[in-house]
């Protein structure tokens, strides 16, 4: 079963604009997370997908692969998808381009359901909240599951009783930006119309939950850090300086620039 990383990224974050580009240790925060995706075991390739002509040349004078999208895609799965239209994979896996602290066994981790139940068409890693202000930020996107680990909805925020699971040990956990698709359910995704809550809520996942199709939620205990704002650019600095797995993973990354 073949597995193709794709990491959708796009110069226009209203939050943060020229996001991907943005340097981290000096190098684009995209080489970081595309870098990190190479060291991945499952995945026999990395290619980045954007609209954006400057990305597409940060990637490819690092030796890496781009290719181009068009810019009217609202969600990044479309763009994963016309991605891969152009790419042979049983497996395709969306690693989002503000994840510079990525762990290569994360995106092995959604990976490995795929092997044991032929069921799945997608799974979707998530991890442990923080605490009480995790469940208040609307940047963090929360997952709940049922008993099966099939995800039942996501939210940006949640009402005044949810604080409570947090003692309740309910199912809410962080969703990250790694999931992953047999390749007929990511060309499915694309024909399948978008939905209420995936446009209310900006959550691309929530169209094959309304559509009914399931979702596997795989749960990590690491806590992932994405960059959403600017100012989070010096604590991924601080991490790549003093966390011992980070600066292990980033000794490894000059080793793996050319895919």
């Amino acid at each position: 079963m073949k597995a193709i990383g794709v990491i959708p990224a796009r110069m226009g974050s209203s939050r943060f604009p020229g996001k991907p580009l943005v340097s981290i240790a000096g190098l684009p925060m995209v080489e970081h997370v595309r870098r990190r995706a190479l060291l991945c075991k499952g995945l026999s390739e990395v290619v980045v997908a954007t609209c954006d002509r400057e990305i597409l040349e940060a990637v490819e004078n690092a030796g890496g692969r781009a290719v181009m999208t068009l810019p009217t895609h609202e969600r990044c799965t479309d763009r994963v998808e016309e991605a891969a239209r152009g790419l042979e994979g049983d497996l395709f896996v969306t690693i989002q381009g503000d994840e510079p602290l990525l762990d290569p066994i994360w995106v092995d981790r959604v990976i490995e359901p795929f092997f044991s139940d032929a069921r799945i068409g997608c799974t979707n890693l998530l991890s442990e909240l923080e605490g009480e202000e995790d469940l208040a930020n609307a940047n963090i996107v929360k997952a709940a599951c049922d008993a099966r680990g099939e995800i039942l909805f996501f939210a940006r925020r949640l009402q005044p009783s949810y604080p409570n699971r947090l003692q309740a040990k309910a199912p809410i956990y962080r969703q990250t930006g790694i999931q992953a698709f047999r390749a007929e359910t990511l060309r499915e995704f694309s024909r399948l119309s978008p939905t209420p809550f995936e446009q209310m809520e900006s959550v691309d996942m929530f169209r094959l939950i309304e559509h009914g199709r399931p979702i596997r939620g795989v749960v990590t205990e690491v806590v992932t850090f994405g960059v959403d704002k600017p100012e989070h650019v010096a604590g991924i600095e601080k991490m790549l300086r003093e966390d011992p797995r980070q600066k292990a993973l980033w000794a490894q990354m000059g080793d793996v620039a050319v895919c």
